[in-house]
C-alpha cells in the first residue's frame, strides 16, 4: 500500500469516528463510570453520576462529558464547537451539579 493510499485510508478513519461521535453513537454509562473511575473517583459515586449524567443530558451531552473524561479532545470538540458560549457555560454547570449530586457517594 503505497504511503498516500495509507494516509487517505487513516484520515477517512479519523473523519468515520468524528461523524459517529457528532451523530450520538453514544458511550454508555459503562464506559461513563470507566472513564469516571479513572479520574480518581470512586465507583459508588462514578455509577451515581452516570446516572444523573443519563438522566440530565441529552446524548450528544453525556457523550461530552465522558469524552471529557477520556481526553478525547477532538471527539469532545466535534461536539461543543457546535455549542453557544451560553451552552457551554450551562453545561459545565450541569456537569458540576451532577458530581455534587453524587459526592455523598464517595
Amino acid at each position: 500500500m503505497s504511503r498516500h493510499t495509507t494516509r487517505l485510508a487513516m484520515l477517512a478513519v479519523a473523519a468515520t469516528a468524528t461523524v459517529l461521535a457528532a451523530c450520538g453513537q453514544a458511550p454508555d454509562t459503562t464506559e461513563f463510570v470507566s472513564a469516571c473511575v479513572k479520574t480518581q473517583a470512586t465507583q459508588k459515586m462514578c455509577e451515581c453520576a452516570a446516572k444523573e449524567a443519563a438522566s440530565k443530558l441529552s446524548p450528544d451531552l453525556f457523550n461530552a462529558m465522558v469524552y471529557d473524561m477520556q481526553g478525547k479532545r477532538q471527539e469532545l470538540s466535534a461536539i461543543s464547537d457546535k455549542m453557544s458560549f451560553d451552552e457551554r457555560a450551562s453545561f459545565a454547570q450541569k456537569q458540576f451539579e451532577i458530581m455534587g449530586a453524587c459526592m455523598k457517594e464517595g
